[in-house]
């Protein structure tokens, strides 16, 4: 696992860390806030516990999948969880690239990319403020 703090958002990426290290993480850190994270285990149904989500406060996900898969992920009941807990997700396997790029200091915007035969098609911009 790893956490970082990138202008003011609060970064985490957890590699193939599943339900039980996830855990594990928010009972040994009960202040840990994450902003965004990089789901685990490319959303399988292993990773992403409900309600270490829910402690962390993830605003943004990150699924880093490949497009149809042999293993079906992102998982379906992942994104349920996704989606109840009203956190905005991009997926590689969706959207191509994803970057974030700082508009100053407090601001970043989510771009992303997806290639389409010979050429790159910017699919979002969404504008994020870390001022809550």
């Amino acid at each position: 696992m790893l956490t970082g703090v990138f202008g003011q958002q609060r970064f985490m990426f957890t590699g193939d860390l599943d339900r039980a290290g996830e855990r594990a993480i928010v009972a040994r850190y009960p202040q840990l806030r994450v902003d965004v994270l990089k789901l685990g285990h490319h959303g399988s149904k292993t990773a992403s516990d409900p309600l270490a989500l829910r402690q962390l406060g993830v605003h943004h996900g990150i699924l880093s999948v490949g497009r149809h898969n042999r293993y079906g992920h992102p998982n379906q009941e992942t994104l349920i969880t996704l989606a109840e807990q009203h956190i905005v997700t991009y997926s590689t396997a969706l959207q191509g690239m994803i970057t974030y790029r700082f508009v100053n200091h407090r601001q970043g915007r989510w771009q992303t990319f997806l290639k389409e035969g010979d050429r790159h098609q910017r699919t979002t911009g969404v504008k994020i403020d870390s001022q809550r």
